[in-house]
């Protein structure tokens, strides 16, 4: 595998640079350029769609098919190529798409990529996609996962070593997502791990409505949260060598001190990831993580950062609402994507991959909504197994309006998205044989 060629990235400095006299970021690491050595950009956002996507509403558009009604469609249009549903869009109001190109067009789309093996739950399919193996584990633990996490990868092996301000993981907060940012690998752990955001919690308005509010929690997230807000108030002040878990320099905890406070006073301008003249009732979830994760990338301009989704769960129960939060989903990506291309050292410099957890079932559960469709679980069936990677980047980096696998002829695994961030970094070499069971998606890059 020849990765001579892509060093040639690093003939970007000189245009770089002149952006950065406009603009000076500094990266975490103090210097003003990320080493180049065998990397292919120096940025990697990797967004992790939680819940479950069917295939069939999104990259195969059959949108109402599946509920054998005879219209399809894209409902992703800031992601997919494709022309929109012409009738039945009562189930979600269309907004229009923020990209002049959908991202399909701007790298390559991986439409049929499987889930081979272990149960297709939360626990698992997170898990899978982050630490590039596959898991037996059944049940939604609130533990860190056996196989190191694709960020104590990147901070054990990159040259030279990165902060905890280099790597960020951004999710919602329930179950065991919060678990995932290092394993219990005894090579690896929390020395290595990333620093974890809840932004339901802590981001503007939000943070304090779901402070003040306990209808918004469970009971046991309710006693996480008192945890959290005594852990902070004891900790912030503490050696860094007395706090467990993450380990951030005295500079960088302050850094993160400081950056959480003022997302919860509202210091840092909240932006919506919304189209004009729609109001902020229309936020959910979803877009909340992805506007969080954008402050990050603006602040820090990590080199890796991991965003989640969850609304897309509720297929369970709401086809309709399964749908709508779909198209929401998309339009946060596409606008993730524009606002990135507008920071100077992320625009042109970054990789953005997409990728459920896993899929959903292809025969419906009994469960129907207000509007008549049936509902869908993820109980392991082929469907389930389903899914697409995105893979985003420069022109002269990742190969662009390409479409890679057929469903006769599948080509990628949920367990690729880990070596393949390793690969875009240029650490994949460093990793220890035998450590990740899956392969480098050479099939995207130049």
């Amino acid at each position: 595998m020849n990765r001579i060629n892509r060093r040639s990235f690093v003939k970007k400095t000189a245009a770089l640079a002149s952006g950065l006299i406009a603009a000076p970021y500094i990266l975490p690491s103090g210097r003003l350029f990320a080493a180049s050595g065998a990397r292919i950009v120096d940025h990697v956002v990797f967004v992790l769609f939680a819940g479950g996507i069917r295939n069939q509403e999104s990259v195969k558009q059959m949108y109402l098919q599946g509920q054998n009604i005879n219209t399809s469609g894209n409902v992703m249009e800031n992601m997919l190529s494709g022309p929109r549903p012409t009738n039945n869009l009562s189930l979600y109001n269309p907004w229009t798409p923020i990209l002049t190109a959908p991202l399909a067009a701007q790298g390559t789309l991986f439409p049929e990529v499987r889930y081979n093996f272990g149960p297709t739950g939360h626990y698992n399919g997170h898990t899978v996609a982050m630490t590039g193996n596959y898991t037996e584990t059944g049940l939604n633990l609130n533990i860190n996962p056996e196989y190191p996490t694709i960020f104590e990868y990147y901070r054990k092996h990159s040259d030279p070593a990165k902060s905890a301000l280099n790597a960020w993981w951004i999710s919602e907060g329930l179950g065991p997502y919060p678990s995932l940012n290092y394993s219990r690998d005894a090579d690896y752990g929390p020395m290595y791990g990333a620093n974890y955001l809840r932004p339901a919690t802590v981001f503007g308005n939000y943070g304090e409505k779901y402070y003040k509010d306990a209808a918004y929690f469970h009971p046991d997230e309710i006693t996480r949260i008192e945890k959290l807000t005594g852990f902070l108030n004891a900790s912030f002040e503490n050696e860094v060598q007395g706090l467990p878990g993450i380990i951030n320099s005295r500079d960088d905890k302050e850094k993160v001190k400081q950056f959480i406070i003022d997302l919860m006073n509202g210091t840092i301008p909240i932006e919506w990831p919304l189209p004009s003249g729609v109001m902020v009732n229309e936020v959910t979830g979803d877009l909340l993580n992805i506007a969080a994760g954008w402050k990050v990338l603006e602040a820090f301009a990590p080199e890796l950062t991991v965003i989640n989704t969850f609304n897309l769960d509720i297929c369970h129960s709401d086809f309709s609402q399964y749908m709508t939060y779909l198209h929401k989903a998309d339009y946060g990506v596409g606008w993730l994507w524009s606002k990135i291309q507008s920071h100077p050292e992320m625009a042109d410099n970054t990789i953005m991959i997409c990728m459920p957890e896993h899929g959903r079932n292809l025969i419906p559960n009994n469960l129907v909504d207000r509007n008549g469709l049936l509902a869908f679980d993820h109980t392991g069936d082929q469907n389930s197994r389903e899914i697409f990677s995105l893979i985003v980047g420069p022109s002269n980096a990742i190969r662009q309006n390409l479409e890679v696998g057929t469903p006769a002829q599948p080509i990628g695994e949920a367990i690729d998205i880990v070596p393949t961030i390793a690969h875009a970094l240029g650490f994949y070499d460093q990793i220890p044989a035998g450590k990740l069971s899956g392969r480098v998606l050479n099939e995207a890059f130049l």
